[in-house]
């Protein structure tokens, strides 16, 4: 096994590679995970590189916006995108999103879920992390509801949130929607693609996130991000949601009538125990140490995975719709 000893402690050099450009500036789900984990790395004792789009800069990691055949040498080189062929190198693949019908990935992948993993035929999978100093906890809620997602994706299910709200007589913040010409509608608040401390303020103040994909959701940064924040999440059971969301810090709803009373019982749940629970499952510095076990496994001549996993044949098996009743 190569690496640099590093205060008696064994110390990688370690290549992330996703082609973005670095530091995020609005939402950019998979670049915040790829941040974290550089700093994560890089606390520890760790040598980062992190290949990446030009003009990306990184304190914690030596950016380099090029290609990956021509980075210096690492001892494992860490992926967020399978690379079109298997390396001859030790090597470890993120995937954040669901796989196309059929789709093979590399015996070294891993997952972001314990579901999302299962669904892939895989075992491998670690919880993205976040880092709580990157928002604000708020105990007090007088913010209106929150639906935090690409609304012009349907499985996100933006008119799902618009009918919870109207149905409950709440106002929504929508983040995440391109709506500029259409500020407001009846209390309903297209309020764009934000990031930074301007997301942050939304999250923290918002009565609960409305949550209600009609999808297999892999992870669902947005449903961390609030529990961090101490506000509780109302969302449908599909994909990671069940993992994600605690019975004392939001509601699994398999119907709108459930999420109409979920809306009802927002006020019941406790922001300490929201940010309590996020800490102790979701924070970077977890994410880190298993995503360590990881390269000491590989770099050890194990594959992660027994065989390599496959999407099934039928990616999503769930409702198009919530039913009433």
């Amino acid at each position: 096994m190569k690496g640099l000893i590093h205060s008696g402690l064994m110390s990688f050099r370690i290549t992330l590679v996703h082609q973005a450009k670095f530091p995020v500036v609005h939402y950019g789900g998979t670049e915040r995970v790829v941040w974290w984990l550089a700093q994560g790395l890089f606390e520890l004792g760790h040598q980062v590189q992190l290949v990446c789009s030009p003009g990306s800069t990184c304190p914690f990691a030596k950016s380099i916006g090029t290609q990956i055949n021509e980075v210096p040498p690492s001892d494992i080189i860490h992926f967020f995108n399978t690379p079109e062929k298997e390396p001859n190198t030790p090597y470890i693949v993120t995937i954040e999103g669901n796989g196309k019908s059929q789709e093979v990935f590399l015996p070294n992948t891993v997952f972001v879920s314990e579901n999302h993993a299962n669904r892939h035929g895989a075992t491998a999978y670690v919880y993205n992390g976040l880092n709580p100093d990157d928002y604000f906890y708020e105990h007090q809620k007088d913010f209106p509801l929150l639906f935090l997602a690409k609304a012009s994706w349907n499985v996100k299910n933006v008119k799902g949130a618009i009918r919870i709200a109207r149905q409950t007589q709440s106002e929504l913040n929508i983040l995440g929607g391109r709506r500029s010409w259409l500020p407001s509608w009846r209390g309903i608040y297209w309020r764009g693609m934000l990031g930074g401390k301007e997301k942050a303020v939304f999250i923290s103040k918002a009565k609960g996130l409305l949550f209600p994909v009609l999808w297999n959701e892999p992870f669902g940064i947005a449903v961390t991000e609030s529990l961090v924040s101490g506000t509780p999440v109302l969302a449908t059971p599909f994909g990671s949601m069940k993992e994600l969301i605690h019975p004392e810090v939001g509601k699994i709803c398999t119907s709108y009538q459930e999420f109409y009373a979920g809306v009802r019982e927002l006020g019941a749940f406790k922001p300490e125990i929201c940010r309590d629970w996020a800490l102790s499952k979701f924070h970077y510095r977890l994410m880190t140490q298993k995503y360590l076990e990881f390269y000491e496994r590989i770099l050890s001549g194990e594959k992660l995975n027994p065989q390599n996993p496959k999407s099934p044949d039928k990616i999503d098996e769930v409702p198009f719709f919530l039913p009433e009743f």
